[in-house]
């Protein structure tokens, strides 16, 4: 008014008390004026309600998209969701509660006055149907409305928190990411009775996908930073593991590095279970319980348990499935379960070489709470595929070093159990030495023969979640028992550098070389030709560590053998960067991948087999309708007759089908 005598009229926004205590936004113009010879004011307004709030709205969106992205908390993006949805639905009160995925729990937050009520007095909600709307809301994944919570069977026995409260009607809205999963819930309180109306409905969805947008940011931050240091984690333990020696201490050093597992994961307890090759039964080899000393599993560690236990009809053990929870149950159950409680225990089954003796142990995980988190469980698969490699590598030295003792007196017994060490080592690659992999356009194919019970060449076909491949082909130096277990150490570490590095070939050569050079008292050394394939476009990414050119046939031009800069063999000198080659497999085209075992292979005659007669297979290849891996290993073996096997043969054979543009 002070103004308005000086200026003579004013304009202002002004927020009017409606009915029932409703706020109205009127945009105003007051005015000096005279009427009927006096002075007056007139005073003319106009409703700006719906466009004030508008506005307000949109500054509280502005404010939660940009806490999104500037990754503010959790709890400071859903107070600014709560009041966005207060101001859209007046006389209304909202909490949002996340989902507690190892709890399975809702977990009530926020700072406003109302949050922080209905969190003292009921701070977290279970996921199930009744547990209030909100639980119900969380269980079946569908909006819940409660015009009434008097009224609703949900809400019985929380009449102490709705009157404390002034709860009369509830809506109760789950919030989920892309893919379904449920995230928490969003709940608006009224302190009448009522129902949301379609525009209400629509407004809300608005706001519940802004509150699912902020959850999956904030885990997708969480899950990057697990993942680089779960990555690190599972690298380094990759390397302890791998380096583990068979001997008298192997027991101690497995328990240490589980210890570290439960630790890093926060776990509760963690079995290694191993099958002896003697015995129809899986005896504890390591179990680990942070709540426990060791000496408190002496029941367990000196109990069996039979074999029919771990079988479930419903599953082939070595098509690599059979990871399951065991639950209380299972007959299996009280022989796995670590502690007092009955908690469901994860079982990870570690596959044999056949299917006439499916394991050779497996792995019992149990969590600190219920369950363990997928991502975790993503790990422990992979830790279980380095175990796996472990105890078929301790297998390996066992049965060498016990056939190495008894050579002088039991020499049948002696191939028996190189036998055994050859069936294991072809184990360690796909397809036990003979591999075939048919995907899309794609046919992948692999034959190792060694010249000896074991041997020192390596193969291996890696697909990552990409869409990309890692192909290998490697031939370790010296042959036999030696070359056997560098070749387990080399194609166990390619394995975990394959899958963490994500196939990038510079890093993984890099780092395979500097372990292989680490304890190489006997400077022994691997040349390995490796590539990358994107199976969907064709692009391929090559690096030579001192092996073999592949051919190349490509149905139009000549066979050529593919030349490109080569770096020095694996485990010779440290830090040794390897150069890269970019190129495209067409469709028609084909490539051959192989050990020098083939080219030195020698004839009756004495002839060697040379790379003039493996180029020339490549001219011969062209129109025959049968696989090319074939062709050449019938050629090969025709060429060498009965002449014996000077060294290790591999051949591999990538095909990309269709016809070149």
């Amino acid at each position: 008014m002070g103004q308005l005598k000086a200026s003579g009229s004013q304009r202002k926004e002004w927020l009017f008390s409606g009915i029932e205590g409703q706020g109205i936004w009127t945009d105003c113009f007051v005015g000096n004026t005279v009427f009927e010879g006096k002075a007056a004011r007139i005073l003319s307004a106009n409703n700006i309600h719906r466009y004030k709030i508008d506005r307000i709205a949109d500054t509280l969106r502005n404010r939660v998209l940009s806490g999104i992205n500037a990754g503010l908390p959790l709890e400071n993006v859903f107070d600014s969701l709560c009041k966005l949805a207060e101001i859209r639905f007046q006389d209304s009160r909202c909490l949002i509660s996340l989902l507690d995925h190892q709890r399975d729990q809702l977990v009530n937050l926020g700072s406003s006055q109302f949050a922080r009520q209905f969190r003292e007095k009921l701070p977290v909600i279970k996921v199930s149907y009744g547990a209030t709307a909100i639980g119900t809301a969380a269980y079946t994944k569908n909006r819940i409305i409660c015009e009434s919570v008097k009224d609703d069977h949900r809400w019985q026995g929380y009449s102490a928190l709705t009157d404390a409260l002034n709860i009369s009607s509830v809506w109760c809205e789950p919030v989920v990411d892309q893919s379904g999963s449920l995230l928490g819930v969003f709940s608006c309180f009224s302190a009448i009775p009522r129902k949301p109306d379609d525009e209400a409905i629509i407004e809300m969805a608005s706001i519940v996908s802004l509150a699912g947008l902020a959850v999956e940011r904030q885990d997708w931050r969480k899950n990057l930073e697990e993942a680089a240091s779960s990555e690190r984690f599972v690298r380094g333990l990759g390397v302890d593991l791998i380096n583990l020696a068979p001997g008298q201490g192997f027991k101690d050093e497995m328990r240490a590095l589980l210890h570290r597992i439960v630790a890093h994961y926060e776990l509760g307890a963690v079995g290694i279970w191993e099958k002896p090759s003697d015995a129809d039964g899986f005896i504890p080899l390591v179990l680990t319980d942070k709540n426990r000393e060791p000496d408190q599993h002496k029941t367990q560690l000196n109990a069996a348990i039979p074999s029919q236990l771990l079988d479930q009809p419903d599953i082939d053990p070595c098509s690599g499935a059979g990871e399951r929870y065991v639950t209380q149950q299972d007959a299996l159950h009280r022989h796995i379960c670590v502690g007092d409680e009955p908690k469901p225990v994860f079982l990870l089954p570690l596959r044999a070489i056949g299917k006439e003796d499916p394991y050779i142990g497996f792995i019992t995980v149990q969590s600190q709470f219920v369950y363990i988190a997928q991502e975790v469980i993503d790990h422990l698969k992979v830790i279980a595929t380095m175990v796996r490699t472990v105890l078929l590598n301790r297998r390996l030295v066992q049965s060498l070093s016990h056939a190495m003792e008894s050579e002088k007196f039991e020499r049948r017994k002696l191939e028996g159990e190189l036998s055994v060490a050859r069936s294991i080592q072809m184990a360690m690659v796909p397809g036990g030495g003979q591999f075939r992999e048919t995907y899309r356009n794609w046919t992948i194919e692999a034959w190792l023969k060694p010249a000896k019970a074991v041997g020192g060449d390596l193969y291996e076909f890696i697909r990552l979640p990409t869409g990309k491949a890692v192909i290998a082909v490697g031939d370790v130096s010296d042959k036999g028992a030696p070359a056997a277990l560098f070749m387990a150490k080399t194609v166990s570490l390619l394995n975990l550098l394959a899958r963490a590095r994500d196939g990038e070939l510079e890093t993984i050569a890099s780092e395979l070389n500097n372990e292989l050079c680490r304890a190489n008292d006997t400077c022994m050394f691997v040349t390995m030709i490796l590539c990358t394939v994107d199976l969907k476009t064709g692009h391929t990414k090559w690096l030579n560590a001192g092996h073999n050119k592949p051919l190349g046939i490509n149905g139009i031009a000549a066979p050529e053998f593919l030349t490109f800069e080569s770096g020095p063999p694996l485990g010779l000198y440290e830090d040794v960067s390897y150069p890269v080659v970019a190129s495209r497999i067409d469709p028609g085209q084909r490539i051959a991948l192989y050990s020098d075992g083939v080219t030195e292979a020698f004839n009756a005659a004495g002839e060697e087999f040379g790379d003039d007669r493996f180029l020339s297979l490549g001219y011969r290849a062209e129109g025959r309708t049968e696989p090319l891996l074939g062709f050449m290993r019938e050629q090969l073996q025709g060429f060498i007759g009965d002449a014996p096997q000077s060294d290790d043969i591999t051949m591999l054979t990538i095909h990309h089908h269709g016809q070149a543009s």
